[in-house]
């Protein structure tokens, strides 16, 4: 019987994940029942300098169908409480992670926000505000593998140098859910990483996945290698 080698083993295996898990479609977390401001439309902190703060969400396994290669976020304009429709000015560092923290009630995350960080932590986008936001917001990231197996999914926004507009003034609303049940999260406002608020609420969000043509591509690219590694083997 011939052996296969564990080099064209595992590209196989990777190109039948590829092909099963690549989905063009948006996976939308959360209903849209409440709107805030927090990360990206009001600050807080009292100060214009300096991180000013620093929010987790975590996001349930259970929305997840399998493995999947995020790609980049949506966030949506809660119109309907008015306000501008702006980012604040100001930098964001957003991070991605698997983490072993629970979605609510009264949210799973720990109020210590480095303990709620998963080994796989690392910087998905950095970017400037001052963007206008009415119609939606998408922006990239460098593709996150993300395993529902292995735990919830972890969104961590590090926010420094926003513009000082405080909540409730002319600031504007991102589309948020409430119930706790598949989203939740707790942030600190100011410096530090240990939470002071802790809540149910979460950004409603789209977890947008590379196009299915894409995807095929890249497949049929592992198979040519799988052939080529054949070749040089013998097989």
């Amino acid at each position: 019987m011939r052996t296969i080698p564990k080099a064209t083993l595992f590209l196989a295996v990777l190109a039948t994940s590829v092909f099963l898990h690549a989905s063009g479609t948006p996976i939308v977390i959360g209903n849209y029942n409440d709107g805030n401001c927090y990360p990206f439309m009001c600050n807080d902190s009292g100060t214009s300098v300096g991180q000013t703060m620093d929010y987790q969400q975590v996001y349930s396994s259970t929305s997840f169908s399998g493995p999947v290669a995020i790609k980049s976020l949506t966030f949506f304009f809660a119109s309907s409480f008015g306000g501008s429709s702006d980012v604040l000015g100001g930098s964001y560092d957003v991070y991605l992670s698997t983490t072993s923290a629970a979605v609510g009630p009264i949210s799973g995350l720990t109020s210590n926000l480095v303990a709620n960080r998963g080994s796989d932590w690392k910087l998905f986008a950095a970017f400037l505000g001052g963007k206008n936001v009415s119609a939606g917001w998408t922006f990239d990231g460098t593709p996150f593998n993300y395993d529902p197996a292995h735990g919830n999914l972890l969104l961590e926004v590090i926010a420094t140098n926003q513009d000082n507009v405080p909540g409730g003034t002319t600031n504007g609303y991102m589309a948020t859910d409430d119930n706790g049940t598949v989203t939740s999260r707790a942030y600190v406002i100011g410096t530090g990483t240990t939470a002071t608020g802790i809540d149910n609420t979460g950004l409603v969000t789209g977890i947008n996945v590379p196009e299915p043509g894409s995807m095929a591509l890249f497949g049929s690219g592992l198979v040519g290698l799988a052939g080529l590694l054949r070749r040089k083997l013998g097989m």
